[in-house]
């Protein structure tokens, strides 16, 4: 391998070879990279560092088998295998959102349309969000997040008026008012709601910030007759080198770089215990879960796997294509998500793609199975 590499280096001259070059040592630091999720997805283990990581695991396969491809002049077994690797890694984890879905039976159970958003922090953008939302009247039940309660918001106010007809069955969190920040949580829903609860999230070490103020409000609605738990969520999101614990812009420095790597394992392993908190929520009920919210975690992220058993996630399940509902600059991910317990099936999900957050809303029309059928019938 190393005679292999030595020669072709010594036939490689001028731009074209220094581009072969660092596109090969792109593709092997990719491979290396994927190599290690792959070890910790199957074995269960845990790196905050190789967390962070997975969160782009679609753009380094992606990237690293495009730079396999430029990395001409370079041995063809040593290029062309890791290529391969990484392509079909990309289309394991994410083959589902690919391939067409098969249809379903007609529905057993009674039905019921979901939503999540996340409003956002933008003032401006809720004019657009309250017509979008009134213009969705065959939703049954909206999650929402980042409702804010701090100085220039007044959304649970104008959510009621706007809302407030179509969605008799309403559960608010105001979120604890710490530094200017009141980031709340709520669901609306046509169905009457009771049991209605707020848990404070595991935080970590994390002193401030949105990983401090992360809840879960929880609820239970009657849905033709039966019990659903309803469960809705923000959880911490990752750390940002150029932003606060806030996430106000603080700009890019030695400085913030070194607060990021400081901050970051505490942010990673908040969301990891705040993950295994709603496992544990999903496990210890009776009656179908439907969990929807911000996890601020990528489908593909090792700590998503946290709620792998007891729940399924509904665009996985029934959604086309990446289904991005957050970008950053040309990077996209689906931070929002629906996820059901056993006694639910999905049937369809999509995201909207409306500029009223800078967050897309998510759909999904799920099936409330009939006692004693914890799985839709197939064909």
């Amino acid at each position: 391998m190393t005679d292999a590499i030595g020669s072709a280096l010594r036939r490689l001259s001028g731009l074209r070879g220094w581009i072969a070059i660092a596109a090969f040592a792109l593709l092997w630091t990719a491979l290396g990279i994927d190599i290690i999720l792959w070890l910790l997805r199957l074995s269960g283990g845990y790196s905050s560092k190789a967390n962070l990581l997975s969160h782009f695991w679609p753009y380094l396969s992606f990237g690293g088998a495009l730079a396999g491809l430029l990395a001409r002049g370079m041995p063809n077994s040593l290029r062309s295998i890791p290529t391969v690797w990484l392509l079909v890694s990309l289309a394991i984890i994410h083959g589902k959102q690919i391939v067409p879905k098969a249809d379903l039976p007609p529905p057993r159970g009674a039905t019921v349309r979901v939503m999540t958003l996340n409003l956002g922090g933008a003032p401006g953008t809720r004019r657009r969000a309250m017509r979008y939302l009134r213009q969705r009247r065959n939703v049954d039940i909206l999650f929402l997040q980042e409702v804010h309660g701090g100085p220039g918001f007044r959304d649970r106010s104008e959510l009621e008026a706007a809302l407030g007809r179509r969605f008799p069955g309403r559960a608010w969190f105001k979120g604890a008012p710490e530094n200017r920040f009141r980031l709340g949580l709520g669901i609306m829903s046509r169905f009457p709601l009771r049991e209605i609860r707020t848990l404070q999230l595991p935080s970590g070490k994390t002193r401030t910030g949105r990983c401090r103020q992360a809840a879960a409000l929880t609820a239970k609605a009657w849905v033709r007759g039966r019990p659903v738990r309803l469960v809705t969520a923000h959880l911490c999101p990752p750390a940002i080198p150029w932003e606060d614990a806030w996430g106000r812009p603080v700009g890019l420095s030695l400085g913030t770089v070194a607060d990021w790597l400081a901050s970051l394992r505490e942010f990673e392993y908040a969301r990891r215990s705040q993950m295994r908190f709603l496992r544990a929520l999903a496990e210890g009920g009776v009656e179908p879960l439907i969990l929807a919210g911000d996890l601020n975690t990528t489908p593909a992220s090792l700590d998503i796997l946290e709620l792998s058993g007891p729940l399924k996630n509904a665009y996985t399940a029934r959604g086309m294509g990446f289904g991005f509902t957050y970008s950053l600059w040309s990077l996209g991910a689906r931070l929002d998500h629906v996820f059901f317990s056993d006694g639910i099936a999905a049937r369809s999900a999509s995201i909207a793609d409306v500029d009223i957050s800078d967050h897309k809303p998510l759909e999904a029309v799920l099936e409330i199975l009939p006692k004693g059928q914890a799985r839709p019938p197939s064909r």
